[in-house]
């Protein structure tokens, strides 16, 4: 679990370079958007990853769980690029209808538009690249040189231009992100990927139909946390929206960094024999996250305040996001607690079982969310929330203990 960490950490810190500098960023756009537009661009930014999970259709963790290293290699490595290529034209063009037929009168439809070219030229698109090959002083590079681009793209359009509306916003992003894709093409790219044959059909066949349940799984995952950012653009004031998207932009950082150990989590089992689960190394990695997630529960105000420290806070705005911060925070102690049993049944390829728990827990947490938020009221809507990942968190510890794969 140690060497689990140690990978985890590693991968976590060189992707929250441009985490953390695009959450500093965030402090910017809420302060020229206003808290009204801000919770806006928070369902922009969701609505933008779930067509990113669209386009990558599980194939990261695929590619994970059944190449490893070979994918970066070879012919395999050509089919993988011009897979993951295909798939993100097909998921650009659901991005656009989507935007037509659901966004068309709302003020995020601009920027959806935009955002659809930042479905291939966003900075993480060669990551698997990276992570498959263990090449991880280009990986760091590439974070690096995204962090700078970012940084640099970012401050000229906020400060200097003062962009404040969301589709300029939102071009900006996709602007900061072509030097890292660049040098992703650089490191990653052949012209052999021109080359379409009889086979690469035949390829793309079979890992569409191996990648559906890791699809679904990946795909469910977005009726947790961004359930109830959707549930509160439905049911709540803006202003209440506003509030909570600072809350749930803290939560997908921390959310987003845990998949990282997931995937650490598999590369190691790669490597182990041991059919069992180990509640020791379990019991080390949640407390682990629990130690480095306190400050979002224990002291939820001091935090935002300090993470978006030129927000334009009021005190009202600031107790509701507090009060979203740290009941959403619970949902990375399920998270730890559910880590080894996911990626054990990774390793072992049972991704249908996988896909059909998180899928159940995604559709009852829909249907609590829905149905529960016409009688709470809206600060109670994070409870709600949570509902998904206790069910999950619940089924998965039911099968490893009916299957007696537990042991101290």
């Amino acid at each position: 679990m140690l060497k689990n960490i140690k990978i985890g950490v590693f991968i976590s810190l060189v992707n929250i370079l441009i985490q953390g500098v695009t959450l500093l960023f965030q402090n910017i756009i809420a302060n020229n958007l206003g808290i009204v537009n801000f919770g806006h661009f928070g369902v922009l930014q969701t609505d933008y990853t779930i067509f990113c999970a669209i386009a990558d259709f599980g194939m990261m963790t695929l590619i994970l769980a059944y190449f490893g290293k070979r994918a970066s290699e070879g012919s395999l490595f050509t089919n993988v690029l011009q897979l993951r290529l295909f798939m993100t034209l097909l998921s650009g063009i659901a991005m656009i209808a989507f935007a037509c037929l659901f966004r068309r009168n709302q003020p995020t439809f601009g920027g959806e538009l935009i955002l659809v070219a930042g479905l291939l030229f966003q900075h993480a698109f060669f990551d698997w690249y990276f992570i498959c090959g263990h090449f991880w002083k280009k990986l760091l590079i590439s974070k690096v040189l995204h962090t700078l681009s970012f940084t640099g793209v970012m401050t000229l359009c906020l400060y200097v231009f003062h962009f404040d509306s969301i589709p300029l916003i939102a071009l900006a992003t996709v602007l900061a992100a072509l030097p890292a894709f660049s040098f992703g093409v650089s490191q990653a790219f052949s012209f052999k990927i021109f080359r379409i044959r009889y086979q690469t059909f035949k390829f793309f066949k079979l890992m569409l139909k191996s990648a559906c349940p890791f699809a679904a799984t990946s795909i469910a995952s977005f009726a947790y946390l961004p359930v109830g950012l959707y549930t509160v653009s439905h049911v709540a004031p803006p202003e209440f929206l506003g509030a909570y998207n600072f809350s749930h932009r803290l939560m997908t950082l921390a959310s987003s960094l845990m998949v990282y150990f997931i995937y650490s989590s598999v590369l190691t089992l790669h490597k182990s024999k041991q059919g069992q689960l180990s509640l020791r190394d379990q019991a080390i990695f949640t407390a682990f996250i629990i130690a480095i997630s306190s400050p979002l529960w224990l002291f939820p105000s001091w935090t935002l305040k300090i993470i978006f420290f030129a927000s334009p806070w009021t005190p009202d705005i600031l107790q509701i996001s507090s009060q979203c911060l740290q009941i959403l925070s619970f949902s990375l102690l399920f998270q730890a607690i559910r880590l080894g049993m996911i990626s054990t049944l990774l390793k072992e390829k049972k991704t249908i079982l996988y896909g059909i728990m998180i899928s159940i827990g995604g559709l009852l947490n829909i249907a609590i969310c829905s149905i529960g938020a016409r009688y709470v009221a809206p600060n109670l809507i994070p409870v709600l929330t949570l509902s998904g990942d206790f069910f999950l968190t619940l089924f998965l510890g039911c099968y490893f203990i009916k299957n007696r794969r537990l042991s101290w």
